[in-house]
Order: C-alpha cells, then sequence, then structure tokens
C-alpha cells in the first residue's frame, strides 16, 4: 500500500503536502514562500514515508501468516472431523450387517417365524438408525464449533492488525501536532527572546525577527 493510500487509509489523506521529504516544501505548505521557505525548512523533519510503508507491509504479511496458519488448523480440523464420521460410519454399518446374520442364522436354527425374524431385524435397524442420529449429531456439533472457533480466531487477528494499524495512525497524528505546532511557534516567534540561545535576522511577513538555530522553540 503507498503512502497516500495509508494516509487516505487514517483519515488524513487532505495533509499529504506536510509530509513531504524537502523541508522547504513543508514550509510552503504552510504559507512560508521564497526565502522564508529555504530558512524555515532545517526546523521541519521531513516524515520517514518509507519506513511507515514498511510498517504498514509488515503488519499486512503478519495477518496474511497468521490467517493462513488458522485456515490450514480449520482444513485439518474438518478432515480429521470427516475421517472420525466416516470411520464410525463404516464401523456401525459393519455392526449392522453383523446381527442381520446373527439374526438370520438363529432363525434358521430355531424355525422361527419370519414376522419374528423381521421385527428383530427391524429392532436392528432402529438402534442402528438411532446410533446414526447420534453420529451425525455429534459431527454437526463438531462443525458448529470449529466454525466459531474459526470466527473468534479470524476476528482476533483482524483485531490484532487494526490495533498494529492504528499505531501508524497515532505516529502520523503525532507528526502532524508537532509539525503545526513547529509551524505556530515559528510564525508567533517574539523578537525579544532570552540571550542564551544564538539566532539568525530573518525576515517573516514583514517583521524583523531573529530565528532560533536550534530546534526549541523557548520564549
Amino acid at each position: 500500500m503507498s503512502f497516500e493510500e495509508l494516509l487516505q487509509q487514517s483519515g488524513l489523506g487532505d495533509y499529504l503536502d506536510y509530509f513531504d521529504s524537502d523541508g522547504s516544501k513543508i514550509a510552503s505548505a504552510f504559507k512560508f514562500e521564497g526565502d522564508q521557505a529555504d530558512q524555515f525548512s532545517r526546523f521541519f523533519r521531513p516524515f520517514d514515508r518509507a519506513r511507515l510503508e514498511e510498517a504498514s507491509g509488515k503488519i499486512a504479511e503478519r495477518e496474511a501468516t497468521r490467517t493462513g496458519f488458522l485456515e490450514r488448523d480449520y482444513q485439518s480440523g474438518l478432515g480429521n472431523l470427516q475421517s472420525q464420521y466416516q470411520s464410525g460410519f463404516r464401523d456401525l454399518n459393519q455392526q449392522l450387517g453383523q446381527a442381520t446374520r446373527q439374526i438370520a442364522n438363529q432363525a434358521a436354527r430355531t424355525g422361527a417365524s419370519f414376522g419374528a425374524t423381521q421385527r428383530q431385524i427391524s429392532e436392528s435397524r432402529k438402534m442402528a438408525g438411532d446410533t446414526l442420529s447420534d453420529l451425525m449429531g455429534r459431527r454437526q456439533r463438531g462443525l458448529e464449533s470449529m466454525g466459531l472457533g474459526r470466527e473468534r480466531s479470524l476476528y482476533q487477528i483482524e483485531q490484532q492488525a487494526g490495533q498494529e494499524r492504528a499505531g501508524l495512525t497515532r505516529l502520523l497524528q503525532d507528526y502532524l501536532n508537532r509539525t503545526f505546532s513547529r509551524a505556530e511557534q515559528i510564525s508567533g516567534l517574539d523578537p525579544n527572546e532570552t540571550e542564551e540561545i544564538s539566532y539568525d535576522n530573518v525576515n517573516v511577513r514583514g517583521r524583523n525577527l531573529r530565528l532560533p538555530t536550534t530546534r526549541t522553540f523557548t520564549r
């Protein structure tokens, strides 16, 4: 994401001129013109755009990495759940087949009536149906639990990335506050400041002022 896009995302798109890498252009953004812009340029510290872009990129990378790990774990969990369901379903079918064969063999040995044999088989199938219903219910609850866990984890990942981006926004805001404060101090300099500070004689908007050669604007 470009620096301009980051400013827009932070709601500071209208302040692009104050983040220029050239101090004289920052001074010009505060309506200091000509020689004044050059004279005051050293008092405006340029913002490191590349560093902010790099930091933003790392936030996006970390978010993508965390999301990737989460999705892999989620898909692995889905695979395990489906495998458990299929294994349980196979076992249930085997048990039902064995029970049916045992009932048929017993009927053949004892001469049980067809109706009695069918009732036993029907009861076995009903029990198998109840067990299958339980198996499907556990599978559904497992899916729902995994889905909720995934949503919570995604929210936490997004929240963490949002907090990190908010930190970048605060950096931008702090820089603007310092820069605007510096411009206000320059505009309101009083020529009768303490003699302990060294000065340059400059003309600010028609006024002859002594501008501190340091970055400390005490009055």
